[in-house]
């Protein structure tokens, strides 16, 4: 859905997104002087087309004659890709139900790489995220990283580079993609979304157009809307936070985290610039926050980007815990009366 394709006879070519053209050049120069690195390392946030950017850099390097700085989308190793039976191109990703990218795999690849090519002058290979290495998957890595064969490309993919070993760092050449501007996030996703409030989408995903696009047709938005119901009413001492934990415990716990943050970032943005969301429930608990002392706003933020950020290195937490504590924080931020700013003071002394 939203995939860039270019559709050449019975086949299909990737081409990358609007926002990806200046980095694409670069690439294809670097390819057209033989100057390409041996390992690409591409970093952004989620939702902006990384691993679609490395596939169509995928399809080109392994083309046997590119058109206009793309695969021909009609050769023999361009058919392959289009079945996914290339035999000189894998993915290195967790396995279905694992978080991980095991020692295993890295050690098929290794095996891959010392092999010649098959069907042409490339072997390729794409490996994402990254940070799902563990550390003996990463070790095991460092000596295909090190020591590559000269006829195989090594695309990496990163959502949080920071969480890499700097030797696997030290060892790319890096293309670091940002958020799309709002225009042209606009101009690509609203063809793809009529009937939808755009703007309201691409606020949820924070400007990532891919995020905003993979909103329809779930029931991520209902989720958003109950989560925030939960909040507010947690705010005016309707519900307690174990009850609305109840309700919300199927979700995973990186789901909350970044639904929180995603709140509390742009209550802080709209204090600015007087902007507001689009829907009533967020429009109420984003007035909630503007009200709330920065100071708390920030301590909590913190504390959900320590929780992220050990989420996304591997830890596997309670889920129901987890959501209790996050809420019980947010009814000590939220709370109003005397008593209660008093408990706040006491339980948010331990955000920091």
């Amino acid at each position: 859905m939203g995939v860039n394709l270019l559709f050449m006879a019975d086949s299909f070519v990737l081409t990358p997104y609007p926002w990806q053209q200046s980095a694409w050049q670069q690439l294809c120069s670097q390819v057209r002087d033989q100057k390409l690195p041996h390992a690409l390392l591409v970093t952004g946030p989620q939702g902006i087309g990384k691993h679609h950017f490395v596939k169509s850099a995928a399809q080109l390097l392994l083309c046997l004659s590119p058109i206009n700085e793309l695969a021909c989308g009609s050769c023999k190793t361009c058919k392959l890709m289009a079945a996914g039976s290339h035999p000189d191109f894998i993915t290195l990703m967790p396995e279905e139900g694992s978080k991980v990218i095991k020692i295993d795999q890295v050690r098929h690849l290794t095996d891959f790489v010392s092999k010649t090519p098959q069907q042409g002058l490339h072997k390729v290979v794409i490996i994402g995220p990254v940070e799902s290495l563990n550390n003996n998957s990463a070790n095991a890595l460092l000596k295909s990283l090190e020591e590559p064969a000269g006829s195989t490309t090594l695309l990496l993919v990163s959502h949080s580079p920071s969480l890499l070993m700097a030797t696997i760092r030290s060892r790319c050449q890096k293309i670091e993609f940002s958020i799309p501007s709002n225009t042209e996030s606009l101009q690509w996703l609203t063809p793809l979304v009529v009937g939808h409030n755009v703007d309201y989408l691409l606020e949820c995903a924070n400007g990532a157009p891919l995020a905003a696009l993979d909103l329809i047709g779930t029931d991520k938005l209902d989720y958003r809307q109950k989560f925030a119901e939960g909040l507010n009413g947690i705010a005016e001492q309707k519900v307690s936070p174990l009850d609305v934990a109840k309700e919300l415990q199927k979700i995973e716990p990186i789901e909350h985290v970044e639904t929180m943050l995603n709140w509390l970032q742009h209550a802080l943005k709209y204090g600015v610039d007087g902007t507001e969301s689009s829907h009533f429930q967020e429009n109420e608990l984003l007035s909630f926050i503007q009200t709330t002392p920065q100071e708390l706003v920030f301590r909590l933020m913190d504390k959900l980007f320590i929780v992220k950020r050990q989420i996304l290195s591997g830890a596997n937490p309670n889920k129901q815990l987890l959501l209790e504590e996050l809420l019980l924080d947010w009814d000590a931020l939220s709370s109003r009366s005397e008593k209660r700013l008093s408990a706040r003071k006491s339980l948010l002394s331990g955000l920091n």
